[in-house]
């Protein structure tokens, strides 16, 4: 099972809320390979990977990032094949 947590501020801008749709796609399309986490304004997280900027995206505790910007499914598709997952 793939971690992937998805950063969003509160309230959220254009961008996380898009973000929050592609989390629920993701838990839909992934179903039990991913777990998928959304973190909805700060949180410790923030300071722990080190994000400075949301939306964010972050899989298996920083093995890949994405920041700033809200990725669409291809890229987050690319992402879990990256980690073996189909």
């Amino acid at each position: 099972m793939v971690k992937v947590e998805f950063f969003t501020a509160e309230p959220p801008c254009a961008g996380c809320v898009d973000l929050l749709k592609i989390a629920d796609e993701v838990a839909k399309k992934y179903g039990k390979k991913a777990e998928v986490v959304k973190h909805i304004g700060m949180c410790d997280e923030f300071q722990k990977y080190g994000i400075t900027m949301v939306p964010a995206v972050v899989f298996e505790e920083g093995r890949i990032m994405l920041m700033g910007v809200c990725p669409d499914m291809e890229t987050l598709d690319a992402a879990f094949r990256e980690l073996g997952v189909q």
